[in-house]
C-alpha cells in the first residue's frame, strides 16, 4: 500500500476550498439578486398602498345612512309588538334600498332589468 505524496493532499485541499468558495460566492450572488427582487416588490407594494390611502381631493359621498332602531337597553324594554313591527319595517326598508341600488347599477351598466325590480305591478 503506497501512500500518496504530500503535494497531492495540498492540491486536493486547495481544489476543495476553491470549490467551496466558488459555491459560496455564487450562492451569495443568487441570494442577493433574490433579495433585491423582493425589495423591488416591497417598494411597488408600498407605492400601491400609498396611492390607495391618499385622501381624495373632494368630499366623500357616503350615501344615505339607514335609520337605526333602538338597541341595547332601549330595545330590551320596548313593547314586543312594537319591536316586531320595527323589525319588519326595517327589513322592508332595506329590501327596497337594495332593489333601488340594483336597478340603478344595472341601468348604469346597460344590463337587463328584472320585472320584479322595476315595480311595474
Amino acid at each position: 500500500m503506497s501512500m500518496l505524496p504530500w503535494w497531492f493532499w495540498v492540491l486536493l485541499w486547495i481544489v476543495l476550498i476553491l470549490g467551496m468558495l466558488l459555491f459560496l460566492v455564487l450562492s451569495g450572488i443568487r441570494l442577493f439578486r433574490g433579495f433585491m427582487k423582493l425589495m423591488d416588490e416591497v417598494g411597488e407594494a408600498g407605492d400601491r398602498i400609498g396611492m390607495a390611502m391618499e385622501t381624495p381631493a373632494g368630499p366623500i359621498d357616503y350615501g344615505v345612512f339607514p335609520d337605526r332602531g333602538p338597541s341595547g337597553v332601549a330595545a330590551l324594554f320596548q313593547d314586543p309588538e312594537d319591536a316586531r313591527a320595527s323589525l319588519e319595517a326595517g327589513k322592508a326598508r332595506r329590501v327596497e334600498v337594495r332593489r333601488v341600488r340594483r336597478v340603478e347599477r344595472k341601468a348604469l351598466r346597460g344590463q337587463a332589468q328584472r320585472v320584479a325590480d322595476l315595480d311595474l305591478f
